[in-house]
């Protein structure tokens, strides 16, 4: 019965530079934060590979830490979602928490952590698409020339032409760093359960500041667990361009346009996550209607 299977070797370094001496040595190792996702897969243990290399990332006190001043929080990739949630649910970004709220019970959020909600491979989670939203930033890790190096850069940057994140060879997330946003339209939604059901759910998150009739900056990022992320500075821009409420034919036009935009990214995703999308569209766009009706009445 349990021919052929055997027990991964796992390095726990205490330190970033101890990290990058492992990950010389062991370059095709696997990470390993919360363990949230990979223990969920079919067949994650025990394994099948001979001399599995797993580097265990809890043991690095730097990337528990947790700062923040008057315009951001700076969390370290091992900070748990439960830990963001308990210090800082009154200042953090709304469309932040309610992610959170959806990944599931404490059990999940006590284990799951930052990093690998971002990082996972082979699977999105609905969380970067969130962050990218809310024009987060990350501090990624790579080796050049057998040293460990540092860069700043919008998550953005990180995906990549299909859709998913993606980190240099031998690359990590050590830090994630979110502004306390100002904005006053803030959604996510998600439809579908992505761990249970991950080929017909679908989630998103927009963001933006509604001035009057028009939008100020805003972000919207759907994501498809098997697929990716659907992210374009282009629809930013049309919404950028309109006066809300919009009528019957600006809503079916915007409609139409952001979802040749999904089916052009991912052709592939299911009748359902189709129609999902377009119910979670319909309800971001009755917001916007709403809220600019109720300011100009304010008024």
């Amino acid at each position: 019965m349990y021919e052929g299977l055997s027990s991964p070797n796992i390095h726990t370094p205490a330190n970033l530079s101890e990290y990058a001496s492992i990950i010389l040595h062991y370059p095709a190792s696997s990470l390993w934060a919360g363990g949230t996702f990979i223990m969920s897969r079919p067949d994650a243990y025990p394994s099948h590979r001979m001399n599995a290399e797993i580097i265990y990332l809890g043991e690095i006190e730097e990337m528990h830490r947790f700062q923040r001043n008057d315009r951001f929080a700076e969390f370290g990739a091992m900070v748990t979602l439960d830990e963001i949630m308990s210090t800082g649910k009154t200042v953090l970004p709304r469309a932040l928490i309610e992610n959170i709220q959806t990944i599931g019970s404490r059990l999940i959020t006590r284990r799951a952590t930052l990093g690998g909600a971002i990082a996972a491979k082979d699977f999105t989670t609905s969380f970067p698409g969130t962050l990218i939203a809310l024009d987060a930033t990350v501090e990624v890790r790579f080796m050049k020339k057998k040293r460990l190096h540092s860069r700043w850069m919008p998550l953005t940057r990180l995906l990549d032409r299909s859709g998913r994140i993606a980190l240099p060879p031998q690359g990590l997330i050590s830090r994630v760093r979110i502004a306390f946003s100002d904005k006053n339209c803030q959604f996510f939604s998600q439809a579908g359960s992505f761990m249970l059901a991950p080929e017909d759910s679908v989630s998103a998150a927009f963001t933006a500041s509604l001035d009057q009739d028009i939008l100020i900056n805003p972000k919207i990022a759907i994501t498809y667990p098997l697929h990716g992320i659907c992210y374009s500075r282009d629809i930013d821009s049309i919404f950028s361009s309109l006066r809300f409420p919009l009528d019957d034919d600006e809503e079916n036009t915007l409609e139409s346009m952001i979802f040749t935009f999904v089916e052009s990214s991912f052709p592939d995703i299911s009748p359902l996550q189709k129609t999902r999308t377009r119910g979670i569209m319909r309800s971001i766009i009755d917001t916007l209607n709403e809220r600019s009706l109720t300011s100009s009445e304010e008024e």
